[in-house]
C-alpha cells in the first residue's frame, strides 16, 4: 500500500512512546479513558429544518460562540460562500475569559493557513483545508478557564450568504486549566521595510511560540528567500535561534514547491518566480515548540540582508499567559488586498502568438477572440483573480497616436451588448476609442467614449461601450490610438480582456405557475406530472404531501427572476412549472435562454427542446437553445426541479428590437 507522504513520519511519532511530548502521543492517548465531556456549538437550523447556516452582512459582526469554562476547544470547521477573496474580508477574533482584546485576530483564510483571499487545499497536523480549500479545519487546542467568545465579522462589499461551522470543545475540571492561552495574530508589510526583517511575532510573557504561515507576493523576479529566520528570545541582543535561509526555517530546500507534510509545507508557490507570482508557506512547532520567559521577538529576512521589497503577510500561533500585549490595528481590507481584482463576467484569456501578415496577432485559445497590431507584446500582470490566477495583458509596443488595433471576437446570440472592455492603466499608456465594427463585409462607423490610459501607477480599469449590435459569429471592433495625457510617457494601449453583456434583455415576467410536486431527487426531473399530459388553468392536482395545489399568476421583477422558493412551499425537493406564451408576427428562428435553480425541462407548443438536470445555482443565460416560432401564440413550458439550496428560473429570448410579446395569457 502507498503511504501519503505527508503520513509518512507517523510511524516515527508513534514509536517514540511514553518518552515524547503529549503532542507526539496522538493515538496513544486514545488507548487511555477519556476523562471529559464532548461538546458542541455549531450553525445547524434551529427551526428543524435545513438551513444549518448564517448569513453576516456588511460591516456586521456575528457572535459564533460563548461557551463557559473551563473547557478546551479542540476542533474548530468552517465552510464559506461569500464574495471573491473572502479569506481576506471575514476576520476571526476570540477572547478567553472577558477580555476586552482579542486573542485572536486575523482573517479567516490566512487562520486557517492560506494568504492572499484564496481557497487552497492543505494537509498539516494543526490545519487541514479540502473541496477545493473551502472546507477549513483548526485542531490547535485552545485551553480556557472561564469563557470563551468567538466572532466573525464581515468586513467586505456583500453579505456573506452562507458560513457554516462546527466548534467542537470538552467541558475539564478547574484542575485541568493550567496551560497558557492559545494565541494568533495577523501582520504585514506591504512592501517590507527596508534594511529592517519582516516581524513574525513580538510577545511579552511567558508562554511558548508554535509557529505561523507566512503569505509572500513578489514585486520583483526571482527567488523570494534567502532571508534568514532569527528568534530573539527573553531580551537576548543576537539571536539564539539563527537560520540559513528561508525555504530552510519553513523546512524545505533548494527553493520552494507545492508541497504539505505534518508540520511544515507550502500549500501556493507560483513557479515563475516573477513578479506578481505569489506564495504561502507553513511551519509548526508542535514537536519542537520555543519557550520563553519574559518576551520573544520572530522575524525574517526579506531576501538577503533585506536586499528585496516584497509584500509579506503572515499569521502567529503561541500560547502565553494572560495578559497579553494589545495587537496593532488591522490594515483596511484594501491594503490586505492590494493586487486582488474581480472582474465579473470577465474570462481570463489565454493568449497566444497567432502567424499575420503585416502585423503582430495574439489569440485567446478559451474564447477565440483575436487581437492584431502591427506590434504587440504580451505580460502577466501582478493583479490576480479569485482563483489567484493573474491577468494577462497583451499590449502594443511604442504605439504612436493614430495606430489602429483590431479586436475579433464572436457572438454566439445576435442582438445588442454592452462590451465592457478590461484594460491597463500606467505611467506610459495612451488614450483609445473604438472608432468603427465590422460585421463581415457591412463596416459601421462609431462615435464611442474615450477611454484614457494614463495613471501615476499601474492599474486594471474597465470601460463599457453600451449598446452595440453584434451579428452571430464574428465581429471586428477597431481600436486607434487618439492622444495620450500631457504626463504619460508613452501611448500605448494594454488589453486584459473583453466581456459581453445583453444590452436590454427582454425577460419574461408573466407566468402561470403550479406546484410543488414531489421530487426526491434529479431523476425526477424525468417523472411526469399533470401539467406535462393537459394545461387546465382551473384545475386542482394533489402536490406534495398530499397538498391541493393549482395554477396562479405571479410577475417577475424586473430581473426577470422567478423566485419559486418565495412561492412554493414546502419548497425542498420538489418541481414546478411555469407557463408563458410568446406572440410573433412571422416565422422566426430564435434563441431561447434560459438559467434556473436548479435542474431544468422546456416544451414549446408542446414538443420538448431542453432537458438539463444539473445541480447548480442559476443566473441568466445559463443555457441557449435554438428554437423555431410559428406565427401568432407560441406556448413555453417550463419545469423545474429543486435539488438543493435555492429554486427558480430566467427566461427569456434574445430579442433586441423588442418585436416578441409575452403574456401569461393568449389574448
Amino acid at each position: 500500500m502507498r503511504i501519503p507522504h505527508h503520513l509518512a513520519s507517523l510511524p516515527l511519532v508513534l514509536s517514540l512512546g511514553v518518552q515524547t511530548p503529549g503532542s507526539q502521543d496522538l493515538l496513544q492517548n486514545l488507548g487511555r479513558f477519556q476523562d471529559f465531556q464532548s461538546r458542541r456549538v455549531s450553525s445547524f437550523d434551529r427551526t428543524g429544518g435545513n438551513n444549518d447556516r448564517i448569513s453576516i452582512s456588511p460591516g456586521e459582526t456575528a457572535l459564533l460562540a460563548e461557551i463557559p469554562g473551563p473547557a478546551a476547544i479542540h476542533h474548530i470547521w468552517v465552510t464559506i460562500a461569500a464574495e471573491a477573496f473572502y479569506g481576506r474580508k471575514i476576520v476571526l477574533r476570540m477572547y478567553w475569559d472577558e477580555e476586552t482584546d482579542p486573542s485572536v485576530e486575523a482573517p479567516i483564510g490566512d487562520f486557517f493557513g492560506v494568504g492572499h483571499g484564496l481557497n487552497r487545499d492543505l494537509s498539516s497536523l494543526a490545519i487541514a483545508c479540502s473541496s477545493l480549500g473551502r472546507a477549513r479545519n483548526c485542531y490547535w487546542f485552545m485551553p480556557f478557564r472561564r469563557s470563551a467568545r468567538i466572532t466573525v465579522s464581515n468586513q467586505g462589499q456583500e453579505e456573506v450568504g452562507a458560513f457554516y461551522y462546527y466548534i467542537d470543545y470538552r467541558s475539564l475540571s478547574a484542575s485541568d486549566i493550567a496551560t497558557p492561552y492559545f494565541h494568533a495574530q495577523y501582520r504585514q508589510e506591504m512592501p517590507c521595510t527596508p534594511e529592517k526583517n519582516y516581524l513574525i511575532l513580538e510577545a511579552s510573557g511567558t508562554g511558548h511560540y508554535v509557529g505561523c504561515n507566512l503569505s509572500i507576493l513578489q514585486r520583483a523576479m526571482g527567488w523570494w528567500g534567502e532571508g534568514d529566520d532569527m528568534i530573539l528570545v527573553d531580551g537576548e541582543e543576537f539571536p539564539s535561534l539563527h537560520g540559513t535561509g528561508s525555504e530552510d526555517y519553513f523546512s524545505d530546500a533548494w527553493g520552494m514547491r507545492e508541497d504539505e507534510n505534518l508540520f511544515y509545507g507550502c500549500p501556493l508557490q507560483e513557479p515563475d518566480f516573477k513578479a506578481g507570482a505569489k506564495a504561502t508557506v507553513y511551519r509548526h512547532h508542535i514537536p519542537d515548540p520555543i519557550p520563553f520567559r519574559r518576551s520573544i521577538q520572530v522575524s525574517i529576512e526579506h531576501g538577503h540582508a533585506n536586499d528585496r521589497s516584497d509584500y509579506y503577510s503572515s499569521v502567529a500561533y503561541w500560547y502565553q499567559a494572560e495578559p497579553h500585549a494589545v495587537f496593532p490595528a488591522l490594515p483596511p481590507v484594501a491594503a490586505r488586498l492590494p493586487f486582488a481584482l474581480e472582474f465579473p463576467g470577465l474570462h481570463l484569456p489565454l493568449w497566444k502568438r497567432v502567424p499575420a501578415a503585416d502585423a503582430s496577432a495574439f489569440r485567446d485559445e478559451a474564447s477565440g477572440m483575436t487581437v492584431s497590431a502591427p506590434r504587440l507584446t504580451f505580460f502577466q500582470t501582478s493583479f490576480y483573480d479569485p482563483q489567484g490566477a493573474r491577468y494577462p495583458v497583451v499590449t502594443t509596443d511604442r504605439a504612436a497616436t493614430g495606430e489602429e488595433i483590431e479586436v475579433s471576437l464572436e457572438a454566439e446570440v445576435g442582438e445588442l451588448y454592452d462590451i465592457r472592455l478590461t484594460y491597463l492603466k500606467g505611467p506610459a499608456r495612451g488614450d483609445v476609442r473604438i472608432v468603427r465594427i465590422h460585421r463581415g463585409a457591412a463596416t459601421e462607423s462609431l462615435s464611442a467614449s474615450l477611454f484614457p490610459g494614463f495613471a501615476r501607477d499601474r492599474g486594471i480599469a474597465q470601460g463599457t461601450l453600451p449598446n452595440v449590435r453584434l451579428q452571430q459569429g464574428s465581429n471586428t471592433l477597431v481600436f486607434q490610438v487618439v492622444g495620450k495625457s500631457p504626463e504619460s510617457m508613452g501611448s500605448d494601449f494594454g488589453l486584459v480582456g473583453m466581456s459581453l453583456s445583453p444590452s436590454r434583455p427582454h425577460f419574461i415576467r408573466k407566468w402561470n405557475l403550479i406546484g410543488p410536486f414531489d421530487a426526491p431527487d434529479m431523476s425526477h426531473l424525468q417523472a411526469v406530472y399533470p401539467p406535462e399530459r393537459e394545461i387546465d388553468l382551473a384545475a386542482t392536482y394533489p402536490g406534495k404531501n398530499g397538498r391541493a395545489i393549482r395554477w396562479i399568476r405571479v410577475k417577475a421583477p424586473e430581473s426577470g427572476w422567478i423566485k419559486l422558493e418565495d412561492l412554493m412551499e414546502p419548497k425542498e425537493r420538489a418541481v414546478a412549472y411555469g407557463l408563458a406564451h410568446i406572440h410573433t408576427t412571422e416565422e422566426l428562428d430564435a434563441h431561447l435562454l434560459i438559467g434556473s435553480d436548479d435542474g431544468v425541462r422546456i416544451w414549446l407548443n408542446g414538443r420538448m427542446v431542453h432537458d438539463n438536470p444539473a445541480y447548480r445555482g442559476a443566473y441568466p443565460d445559463q443555457d441557449r437553445i435554438k428554437v423555431h416560432l410559428h406565427p401568432g401564440w407560441n406556448d413555453l413550458l417550463v419545469k423545474v426541479l429543486q435539488g438543493a439550496g435555492g429554486w427558480g428560473f430566467y427566461a427569456r429570448f434574445a430579442d433586441p428590437d423588442r418585436t416578441l410579446v409575452y403574456s401569461a395569457e393568449r389574448r
